[in-house]
């Protein structure tokens, strides 16, 4: 049997930034502040901050993404939590959720793999 190994790409950070400063990106990204105001905050090159953004991989990028889908987390587990408490809005908005992500993974199986 024959294991190919893929090179994986090296993926440049052009605005390093300290773990902290990753944390506050995660933070202010999921109460919805977008990467100028961030960027602005941090006190960085915009340039720089923005080309590290828009580039998958970066560190910019996934803290930023982490931060938006952490705080969708927090709001779906409350969701949850009122939907088991017999709160009816709640119990088809989490099903309608579960069907859209059901038929995502369909499409990541199929175009995807």
């Amino acid at each position: 049997m024959k294991i190919e190994i893929l090179e994986t790409e090296t993926i440049s950070n052009w605005c390093p930034l300290a773990e902290e400063e990753l944390e506050m990106v995660s933070e202010l990204a999921s109460i919805g502040y977008s990467a100028d105001k961030i960027c602005l905050v941090l006190q960085r090159k915009k340039r720089l901050f923005i080309r590290d953004f828009k580039v998958e991989g970066t560190h910019i990028n996934t803290a930023y993404y982490r931060g938006l889908l952490m705080a969708q987390a927090d709001t779906d587990k409350a969701m949850l939590d009122n939907a088991k408490k017999g709160n009816i809005t709640a119990k088809q908005q989490i099903e309608k959720k579960w069907e859209e992500q059901k038929i995502e993974n369909i499409k990541q199986e199929l175009f995807n793999s």
